[in-house]
């Protein structure tokens, strides 16, 4: 385990970055904020903000640094060189955080490939410097061995991609067979740590691990639950975070597809945040649902955690989050406060998710 770690991110994500190296268990020295203005080609970073971070390594012996971007591979070798220390991007950390979390086979496959497809542009821009005398030798201070080493990631890669590809086409035979017996499916959506595993667990009497840590569900978890006497499949999905690097997206698209597929979408917000970032969160949910291919059906926006929230804040939520909506989404969408901790409202999601799936049945 590194002790001292640095961090450097915009400030509209320092909250999110914070909380997901919380995750890691790791308590950064110090949050850098970084202008979009002070980017370079060469570093990334300004030649201030370089300057910063390399008297701050020194003076607290920093073993690594995360910094909250999709660096380019030579932003990542330069930065390894001139500052001597580990540096992990956006993709890097939430790798790392999802190798805490993945316990299924596809969830490991998954990791695996978006770790492979991150790594091999680097370790390629790594060999063609080391040829050219930039850097030292790869993989051991002798002969390079780099060729096959780069081929050898680049056949895992795509034996990789096939296996999930299986995977994909399983998942799918599955829900063409819950469709053809009439069972529908409504998808636990919405950003990381909002409650969404809690709510699948009210819902269908089941106990799967829940905690304060980001990204806890990893694998899609589908389970039948009884709504107003029809049966209803339930799946609890891997949570959003803003400006989702596209390789997430690619390489979990079996998971997210369990969204895209679903009848109707019950999508979870945290009402006990300030609006400006409840309305953020609520934006970048929209904005993955849009862009893996969420439209056309019915949304219920559920605000969790209501019962840690006064009436006059919360009703003052609700108007926000509606308003939103009536500008930002198209098709059939409600706003219900619930807790699923406390069992608020449940009752009601659940009238409110058979009226949706009654008018889904006659609509599509």
């Amino acid at each position: 385990m590194i002790d001292n770690v640095l961090v450097v991110a915009s400030e509209e994500d320092v909250e999110e970055v914070r909380a997901l190296i919380k995750t890691l268990g790791l308590n950064p020295l110090r949050f850098l904020s970084l202008k979009s203005r002070g980017v370079t080609s060469s570093f990334y970073l300004s030649k201030s903000k370089l300057m910063e971070l390399k008297d701050l390594i020194t003076k607290y012996n920093v073993g690594k640094v995360y910094i909250y971007y999709e660096l380019k591979p030579r932003h990542i070798i330069n930065l390894m060189k001139e500052l001597k220390v580990d540096i992990a991007d956006k993709i890097s950390l939430i790798l790392e955080i999802f190798a805490l979390h993945a316990g299924s086979k596809e969830a490991k496959l998954q990791i695996e490939m978006i770790r492979l497809r991150h790594e091999l542009p680097l370790i390629k821009e790594w060999i063609r410097r080391a040829k050219l005398g930039e850097l030292p030798g790869f993989l051991s201070s002798g002969g390079y061995a780099t060729d096959a080493y780069y081929y050898n990631m680049r056949r895992r890669y795509a034996k990789i991609k096939k296996e999930l590809i299986k995977l994909r086409e399983r998942r799918r035979l599955e829900r063409i067979k819950r469709s053809s017996r009439g069972y529908p499916q409504v998808a636990i959506s919405g950003y990381t740590n909002a409650g969404k595993t809690t709510l699948f667990n009210v819902l269908t009497n089941e106990s799967k691990p829940v905690g304060q840590g980001m990204f806890t569900t990893i694998s899609p978890k589908v389970k039948g639950a009884l709504i107003n006497g029809r049966k209803v499949m339930f799946v609890d999905t891997v949570g959003f975070i803003r400006k989702v690097p596209a390789d997430v997206i690619e390489a979990f698209y079996a998971t997210l597809e369990e969204i895209v597929e679903s009848n109707l979408s019950v999508m979870l917000l945290d009402s006990t945040e300030p609006p400006n970032v409840i309305i953020d969160k609520l934006k970048t949910s929209l904005d993955v649902m849009t862009k893996i291919g969420y439209l056309g059906k019915p949304l219920i926006v559920a605000l969790n955690k209501i019962d840690a929230v006064g009436n006059d804040e919360l009703m003052s939520k609700l108007e926000i989050v509606k308003e939103f909506l009536s500008n930002n989404y198209r098709w059939e969408w409600k706003v219900i406060p619930i807790s699923a901790l406390k069992l608020v409202n449940i009752d009601l999601l659940k009238e409110l998710i058979s009226k949706y799936l009654e008018y889904s049945a006659s609509s599509y």
